[in-house]
């Protein structure tokens, strides 16, 4: 099932085991996953704030504020935006998010993702997985049907290639770009033909690069994403969600210590 409807926290307030889940899965524990707390931050904030400027700026949902986050006019800005589901930053963030999505438009090959007027974005996708019978959802940034194209917007201390490639598969973003193909396919029956990641540096001057994932990589993730998947249903089943640590560990010192 595909929706438009949904607001970013209606969405996040939806059943369904999500990317972010797996992720947890893989680079942590089912204990962590299941005892997880959603905190926000101020650089999650400016990342929400970039998304909105890119891929839905008519919308009009980020909101220049007060020069600081202290005093009454914060405060009362801070009401009337959470009344109106809107971002609010400071003078000087919202100044550095709109330079970060003019440094992202400027370059061609994200700017021919973004601009295209048949792109869906923001789409919320549900789908039972015939697998593991678990429910999954998604929400995609951007979709192109004519090119097949998936894209994410990342926005990153480091956009180079060496770097960026590090995050992938620190951050498990090849795992989160084959759970949306995944559910993509099963749940809105897009054609996913290639997964790209749109990088823009949160500090100036805000390189941007496009990342696409190779189909080794892909394959890797989904592989990957399938084991996450069946821990978190036999944990379902079981009621049993646990870090798999033992009660008890010894610590010895490594080879080189011991070696000098």
């Amino acid at each position: 099932m595909i929706t438009h409807e949904l607001s970013n926290e209606q969405y996040h307030a939806s059943e369904g085991v999500s990317s972010s889940d797996v992720k947890v899965v893989l680079t942590s524990t089912l204990f962590h996953w299941k005892n997880k707390r959603f905190t926000t931050s101020t650089a999650m904030e400016l990342g929400t704030a970039v998304h909105s400027m890119l891929l839905e700026p008519e919308l009009d949902e980020v909101v220049r504020g007060p020069e600081t986050r202290r005093g009454n006019a914060w405060k009362e800005a801070q009401e009337e935006c959470r009344a109106s589901g809107k971002t609010l930053l400071t003078e000087a963030d919202y100044d550095v998010c709109e330079d970060m999505s003019v440094a992202m438009m400027a370059n061609p090959t994200c700017a021919k993702i973004l601009a295209d007027k048949s792109a869906i974005k923001e789409a919320s996708i549900f789908a039972d997985c015939p697998r593991t019978g678990l429910k999954l959802r998604c929400r995609p940034d951007i979709y192109v049907p004519s090119t097949g194209v998936m894209g994410d917007v990342k926005t990153t201390r480091d956009a180079s290639p060496r770097e960026f490639a590090r995050q992938t598969y620190n951050l498990r973003y090849d795992v989160q770009a084959a759970f949306y193909k995944y559910v993509a396919e099963l749940g809105a029956d897009w054609k996913v033909r290639h997964f790209a990641f749109l990088a823009v540096e949160n500090s100036a001057p805000y390189a941007t690069c496009l990342h696409s994932l190779s189909m080794e990589a892909m394959e890797i993730g989904r592989e990957h994403m399938f084991r996450a998947l069946d821990e978190i249903a036999e944990a379902k089943r079981s009621d049993q969600y646990s870090t798999g640590w033992p009660s008890f560990n010894m610590i010895h010192p490594p080879t080189w210590m011991v070696e000098d």
